[in-house]
């Protein structure tokens, strides 16, 4: 898959591009003797926060790009069933089938359009944009999310495309357990 390629080449980037800082940083060396303890003490200074630096932001980028989407479903790696269910926009509407779930429940969305150009837009019961992707004719996107509250979630397109835009919803209710 391209995205487990983009990840290597992502991470094999950043070690060599920290790699180059830290061999600047230990072939800097200066004779602090002659600049007097308060200098010499600020340059130790200056390698310890460097170091912890370089663990703070290698901890963080791990943290953050671990957490990407198209990354491996973090459910799958546990073992946790992952629901399908298949969504297709078409001018005015959008049909998701099936479309009850249940709270804590991954649910891999393929989305296509069978027209034109939609935005696929996941709305949380306060109304909150929760979850997006692209809806394409000819193409299927897969969008992946875990429902976090029960309640009626709403589908709207975030795509103009056309004069019945406006129209262009569905429900999909989460049960609690």
């Amino acid at each position: 898959m391209i995205q487990d390629v983009v990840w290597d080449v992502s991470i094999a980037l950043m070690g060599s591009l920290a790699a180059v800082f830290a061999g600047v940083a230990a072939g800097a060396e200066v004779p602090l003797t002659n600049y007097g303890p308060a200098i010499a003490s600020a340059y130790r200074l200056r390698t310890w926060l460097f170091a912890l630096a370089v663990v703070v932001l290698v901890g963080v980028n791990y943290r953050a790009l671990g957490a990407l989407p198209y990354i491996a479903n973090p459910a799958e790696q546990l073992g946790l069933a992952v629901k399908r269910a298949d969504a297709s926009g078409q001018q005015w509407s959008w049909t998701v089938q099936p479309n009850s779930f249940v709270v804590g429940q991954t649910v891999e969305f393929y989305v296509t359009s069978k027209d034109v150009n939609h935005g696929f837009g996941l709305y949380d019961p306060h109304m909150h944009l929760v979850a997006q992707t692209q809806a394409m004719p000819g193409f299927t996107n897969v969008l992946r999310y875990t429902f976090t509250e029960a309640g009626t979630y709403q589908v709207l397109c975030l795509e103009y495309c056309g004069l019945g835009h406006h129209l262009m919803n569905t429900q999909i209710n989460v049960a609690a357990h």
